[in-house]
């Protein structure tokens, strides 16, 4: 016992209380934490030298999906589901007693199986909430006295607009009973006879003749209640949607399957007295790809700990996270920029962007001392008009070979697909913004052509401690790299913590988001149209 105390009390803590139990847990532990992960080496985003960081990217994305997870997994915009139908309840084989023997059939039928359908709702921003299976109720089972079982639930999936749905995959049961009858290497006969129980009711207490099962085989058939293969994309189109417009109606994506067959359905004229029902309907199962693709105006782009965030609170006064490391941003944030009609702008800031961790000092400490006072709505000054507005999307930072999926790769690319126009944030303390834009424009033209030809405004970012000379051939760099691939671009020199050059971001990019978005068409009158509400007016 002294020799296990000894040990414990050197793994453990001195504080905390020792006990027997811990003592070969704590060495194993202590071990553990020995094991300490090595230094993250510096990575040159330059794309010739990529080739040997391969390693060190594929160990930050996986301490990024850690951070998700630790926080929740508050954004999902990418999600294969398997959707399918419910099954059909089972039919009954049932008789109304009578004295003389076995009465007239009685058997309910099985009620249909529950269908998936699919909603939008702008209360709904990511995917999180939709679930991995999305499986229809099964429908009841049918009874005696002519008792027919219960439709199962619908299930409903509601999305956020621009959610874009593609079927990839759909698998019938007659497809899953094939291979299985393959695996068991059974006869015809024996396959034969599997499909009939498989389909088949029998009444508890009379089992059926062969010449009964054969005509309810071909009642069955007839009704559609019998193994049919699944039909094939050539013959029956894969669902594709691109939802960017609310649904006004509930989209239906797995339809549920029909309920078996009562004993009454199978009366002939030499058998009065059917002693089977059929089993309902298993649908087939249809694999889907979930991918939202977010509907803002603008997107920013950048580098990791390029600054985004910082000029997307700067721009919108949204209380993005805000820190000096990359990767701060793992998921997509959106803000509005309101733009008045005498060229301000309703979020513009009173002050420098602090980081995220330093208010929340400073909010905790102005709780203990009773100052603090939370953040107020942005003011509405009824004689200020609003000019037009637009939204803006802060987005994980871009790396090489982003378009490979590589660092947060397809995550973001696809965040900034419907961006009607783009902002280059550049770090201005790196040594060559020009040479990072070329790996920001050849990532968004290798993932999408023509996207990278959206940049209306180059932000040059984090210019407040750099002298002169220093920003003016940067700038220059960046300009001339402008002109070397013709975009309809200007190079701006920002300071997003302190607010300096941001008005004209702003302006800029308001008027490329109203040149970009589409005209309301205005219906022209035919003569013909005019003639009649001229008369119908002469009438009044």
């Amino acid at each position: 016992m002294a020799s296990a105390l000894r040990r414990c009390t050197a793994c453990l803590h001195p504080y905390r209380p020792v006990t027997l139990r811990c003592s070969g847990r704590a060495a194993s532990s202590s071990s553990k934490s020995k094991r300490e992960e090595p230094e993250p080496r510096h990575i040159d985003e330059d794309i010739d030298e990529f080739d040997d960081v391969l390693g060190e990217l594929h160990r930050r994305r996986k301490k990024m999906d850690a951070k998700r997870n630790r926080t929740g997994g508050d954004f999902v915009d990418f999600l294969r589901v398997t959707v399918r139908g419910g099954k059909g309840g089972a039919g009954t084989a049932a008789f109304l007693p009578t004295k003389r023997g076995l009465g007239p059939p009685s058997g309910g039928n099985g009620g249909p199986g529950g269908s998936v359908y699919l909603e939008t709702s702008p209360l709904v921003t990511s995917l999180t909430s939709v679930s991995n299976r999305l499986i229809g109720g099964q429908g009841g089972h049918g009874a005696g006295n002519l008792r027919h079982g219960r439709r199962g639930d619908d299930i409903t999936v509601v999305v956020p607009v621009g959610t874009v749905i593609r079927e990839i995959g759909r698998e019938g049961e007659a497809e899953k009973t094939g291979r299985e009858n393959d695996d068991l290497g059974l006869s015809r006969e024996e396959r034969h006879k599997r499909t009939q129980e498989r389909w088949f009711v029998q009444h508890p207490t009379l089992q059926p003749n062969e010449r009964e099962m054969a005509e309810a085989e071909g009642t069955c058939r007839r009704a559609g209640r019998w193994s049919r293969p699944t039909p094939s994309f050539e013959q029956e189109p894969a669902l594709e949607m691109d939802i960017s417009a609310p649904l006004t109606a509930p989209v239906l994506l797995a339809r549920g399957g029909a309920g078996g067959l009562g004993n009454p359905h199978f009366v002939s004229g030499h058998n009065r007295h059917p002693r089977l029902a059929s089993r309902g309907v298993l649908p087939p199962t249809r694999t889907f790809e979930f991918e939202l693709k977010l509907l803002a105006d603008v997107g920013l782009v950048g580098l990791p700990n390029a600054g985004k965030s910082t000029l997307l609170r700067a721009l919108t006064g949204r209380r993005a996270e805000v820190a000096n490391y990359a990767f701060t941003t793992l998921h997509p944030q959106i803000g509005v920029v309101r733009v008045l009609e005498d060229g301000s702008w309703a979020a513009e800031q009173q002050g420098p962007v602090e980081e995220t961790e330093q208010e929340r000092e400073f909010d905790a400490l102005a709780r203990e001392v009773g100052e603090y006072v939370p953040l107020g709505r942005a003011s509405r000054d009824r004689k200020r008009t609003e000019r037009t507005r637009f939204s803006v999307s802060d987005n994980p930072g871009l790396l090489a070979r982003a378009s490979e999926n590589y660092g947060l790769g397809h995550s973001f690319l696809r965040s900034i697909e419907r961006s009607l126009a783009l902002a280059y944030v550049m770090d201005g303390r790196r040594p060559d913004p020009a040479a990072d834009m070329r790996v920001l424009r050849a990532e968004l033209e290798a993932y999408k052509a023509g996207l990278a030809g959206r940049a209306r405004v180059i932000a040059l970012n984090k210019t407040d401690e750099l002298p002169e000379d220093e920003i003016e051939s940067k700038v220059a760099a960046l300009r001339a790299t402008v002109e070397e691939f013709g975009d309809n671009a200007e190079v701006l020199v920002i300071s997003a913590k302190f607010g300096t050059g941001v008005d004209r971001v702003v302006h800029l990019l308001a008027d490329a988001v109203d040149a970009a978005r589409p005209k309301p068409t205005v219906k022209e009158e035919k003569p013909e149209e005019i003639v009649e509400k001229a008369e119908v007016e002469e009438l009044f």
